[in-house]
């Protein structure tokens, strides 16, 4: 029994959306060539005859099953990737609040905590943000971070504290949410079962247009394009942290660069 999908799914995932597109179109296009060629042919006959009228509720209910399934599928996989996008937002948020109350508390040696908090972002951003797109569980080894929550925690009681400490466990659950979506693998069943309605669909499609080629290979080349389009849909925002439309830590890289330029703007200055 298949429980995880193989590691090439992956990478056909990653591919770029043009080459995403016209690889699901040749797929679906070919398979209603066969069916158009060979299995309405071998099933019904040359003249489409053999078979005798096939009532077209038949291949409407199973096309309705299909568009059914891949609406459910659909709605979880954008409130998903939506989510995503959400917790990277909130991460980037409670990241900057802290560098900006550190900058902005006096009285307190700022340099270690800002250097903390910029080695925590600098580490989600060069090493734990590439290893999501193929992430399988959701921890990963954080010593900059827990670096930082040391650095918070080594303060004294007082507003500082507080505000850091809070918005550091803001970051914390951003970050939990983010990696367990990145570990979230869809089950190949779900491929399978709407993988088999769409060839079905094909096939029903194919058995009532039987006894006119030409409007078999029209009626066929409609629905491989349909099918087509539902499923560049669900591949492009299957995994969120992979394919084209991956979140991508862009705040994050913005809070980055503007630390580096306000710690070297007063180098800039002494010199």
């Amino acid at each position: 029994m298949i429980t995880r999908l193989p590691a090439c799914f992956d990478f056909f995932l990653a591919l770029p959306m043009p080459v995403l597109v016209l690889f699901l179109l040749a797929y679906w296009g070919a398979l209603a060539l066969v069916v158009h060629r060979y299995l309405v042919p071998w099933i019904a006959g040359r003249e489409g005859k053999r078979l005798g009228r096939l009532e077209a509720e038949v291949p409407a209910q199973i096309g309705l099953a299909f568009g059914l399934l891949v609406s459910f599928i659909a709605m979880p996989v954008w409130e998903q990737h939506n989510l995503a996008q959400e917790a990277a937002r909130s991460e980037a948020a409670a990241y900057r609040e802290m560098a900006e109350s550190i900058e902005e508390t006096g009285g307190v040696d700022e340099r270690p905590l800002h250097d903390s908090v910029r080695n925590a972002i600098g580490f989600i951003v060069t090493t734990e943000w590439p290893q999501l797109a193929h992430l399988l569980s959701p921890r990963i080894t954080a010593p900059p971070l827990r670096e930082l929550r040391g650095s918070i925690h080594a303060l004294p009681d007082g507003p500082l504290h507080s505000e850091l400490r809070d918005l550091y466990r803001r970051a914390t659950d951003a970050r939990e949410t983010r990696l367990r979506i990145a570990a979230t693998r869809p089950p190949p069943a779900r491929w399978g079962i709407v993988g088999v309605l769409a060839m079905l669909t094909l096939l029903g499609v194919g058995l009532i247009h039987a006894d006119s080629r030409r409007a078999r290979r029209m009626a066929l080349g409609m629905v491989a394009i349909g099918i087509s389009c539902c499923f560049v849909i669900l591949f492009a925002y299957t995994r969120p942290y992979l394919g084209q439309f991956a979140v991508g830590p862009d705040d994050l890289q913005i809070l980055m660069v503007d630390m580096d330029q306000e710690e070297s703007a007063p180098q800039l200055s002494r010199l």
